[in-house]
């Protein structure tokens, strides 16, 4: 983030003491419609009016972790809510809502407030800074009220989107229309238009060649409102206060442009008739194949090909099939790989002596081109899961810290050989015992996601994360040096603190710490880990939430 604006944390404190400031006039608001209703019989518009100013500020003073005139705010708004749909006002009705709208100033007044700030001056901020060395995708945020607006803007854009924000809906439409964004985060409901988000998204998506992934927003819970939100073809709904990192997560998931690497299977059979077939059928589906003619030659291609999955004929001469798989089962590597059988014997008893010796299928021929890619691809996308789940941590879905190891050792190796410099980041979140201990592990767990979530979107697509230790995580950064390192994990942890975890009715935030080692100044693997700890164990004892760099 530029140093010429104000830090995200200081901006986002500055935007809620902003919001505190003029809660009086939105509580002022409150209770001239409820002296406005009272004035006269109980009319449906008023009580829809009185709803939606108590609705509003229960939602709004939430996200800003005020937790006490939310819930002040939700009794207010359930007493609104039974007027609405009662056939007779409750005769106790008018002394408990002055009470509950007593109860909201109170609570108010309980809040300590700061400066104003300038709300146009911030959004523009929150609109216009993006990732440094990072391709950004654009997303569109419309919400009503400003101060949630210019919050969720800020925060969005701390996991590396750039953001544009909009208060109303023709706005949104008109710049739809002129360049589409990568997703929308839409709310539901617009003064006067109970529905008005999951309307305008409805008429958008019409006018599109290809839908764009909508998120929708909104205070209310109940199925009718999810029901006008799927049916305007929404991808995620997040009920008030916004879980950001959830959020962001799936934001995250709803713009990958990445396609999965393909599968790779192994055909072998003794006809090269037959073996071109079933390529041709398995690289028109997309998949990867290497063929083979000759049994007795499928240990090197198996080693260097490392397949998903073996395509195999039941019939060779000098190794059958049976006696194949039992040969490559005995392999620690290759022990659980699926193995498909193709033959076009009619024995009853083959294909149990296939499965017996553990083959996954057994095919006859000759085979339908379509039943040959489903049965390859079911097996084969199994294989490739069990793959993933040896080499990434569970939790976070990154490299564990095994094959992260492994990876920085082959990483050195390449950048010496090229003679390209390398960056090695260790990150440690500050007080992650307090973290558990204060709100439980649950919520620990939340934070560790959301560091890992929070990576990928910010690092750049060559960089390597993992999960290092219970809260330590590695990136491997290849050609790059301190000069360009330091400042983006500057700017990484500048944003990270900025990010508001939900704990109840409350919330929080959290920091960590940053070691960063070079390749040209270190030797071997062990000696950047050294230098690394190193560096990370000086941030801790400067104070914690800092970026060392080692310096040797």
């Amino acid at each position: 983030m530029s140093t010429q604006v104000i830090s995200v944390a200081n901006k986002l404190q500055r935007i809620r003491d902003s919001y505190i400031k003029q809660l009086p006039t939105q509580l002022e608001a409150i209770r001239k419609a409820y002296d406005d209703l009272c004035q006269g019989p109980m009319e449906d518009e008023g009580l829809k009016d009185l709803h939606r100013l108590i609705h509003t500020i229960k939602g709004a003073s939430a996200s800003f972790g005020l937790s006490g005139l939310s819930a002040a705010a939700a009794v207010g708004e359930g007493l609104a809510k039974e007027a609405m749909q009662a056939d007779e006002i409750p005769g106790d009705w008018r002394h408990k809502m002055t009470e509950s709208i007593n109860g909201m100033s109170a609570e108010a007044a309980k809040i300590e407030t700061a400066q104003e700030v300038d709300l146009n001056t911030l959004e523009l901020v929150a609109a216009t800074e993006s990732s440094i060395g990072k391709e950004t995708k654009m997303v569109y945020l419309c919400e009503d009220d400003s101060f949630q607006r210019l919050t969720m803007a800020t925060q969005i854009g701390c996991f590396g989107f750039e953001v544009v924000s909009f208060a109303d809906l023709d706005q949104l439409s008109q710049a739809v229309k002129n360049s589409p964004p990568a997703a929308i985060v839409m709310d539901l409901v617009f003064p006067g238009r109970p529905l008005g988000g999951a309307e305008t998204i409805q008429k958008l998506q019409s006018g599109q060649d290809v839908a764009i992934p909508t998120i929708f927003i909104s205070s209310h819970d109940e199925l009718s409102f999810r029901l006008a939100a799927a049916r305007a073809g929404s991808d995620a709904y997040f009920v008030k206060p916004v879980n950001l990192t959830v959020l962001c997560s799936t934001l995250s998931l709803l713009t990958s442009t990445e396609k999965p690497e393909p599968y790779r299977v192994m055909i072998v059979d003794d006809d090269p008739h037959l073996t071109e077939l079933y390529s041709t059928i398995l690289s028109s589906a997309g998949m990867v194949t290497r063929t083979l003619n000759d049994p007795m030659l499928a240990m090197p291609l198996l080693f260097e090909f490392k397949p998903d999955l073996i395509l195999s004929d039941m019939n060779m001469p000098g190794c059958n099939g049976i006696e194949l798989a039992r040969a490559i089962r005995q392999i620690d590597a290759y022990s659980g790989i699926p193995i498909v059988f193709l033959s076009s014997e009619t024995d009853s008893d083959l294909p149990f002596h296939a499965m017996r010796v553990g083959g996954d299928e057994f095919l006859s021929k000759p085979i339908k081109a379509d039943h040959l890619i489903s049965a390859v691809s079911a097996r084969a996308g199994r294989m490739k899961t069990i793959r993933q789940n040896m080499v990434q941590d569970s939790m976070t879905g990154l490299l564990n810290h095994t094959n992260f190891r492994e990876r920085l050792i082959s990483e050195i190796a390449e950048s010496r050989s090229c003679g390209k410099k390398l960056c090695f980041a260790m990150i440690d979140i500050d007080g992650f015992k307090k973290i558990n201990d204060s709100h439980g592990h649950p919520t620990g767990d939340r934070v560790l996601i959301a560091m890992a979530r929070f990576l990928q979107q910010r690092c750049r697509k060559t960089d390597i994360i993992g999960r290092y230790g219970s809260n330590e995580f590695g990136v491997i950064l290849p050609d790059c040096d301190i000069p360009t390192a330091a400042p983006l994990f500057e700017q990484l942890r500048e944003s990270f603190a900025a990010i508001r975890f939900p704990a109840g009715t409350d919330s929080f935030s959290a920091t960590f710490s940053c070691g960063i080692a070079a390749l040209p100044l270190q030797g071997d693997a062990e000696q950047i880990c050294k230098a690394v700890d190193d560096a990370l164990s000086e941030a801790k004892k400067g104070g914690r939430n800092k970026v060392v760099a080692d310096q040797q």
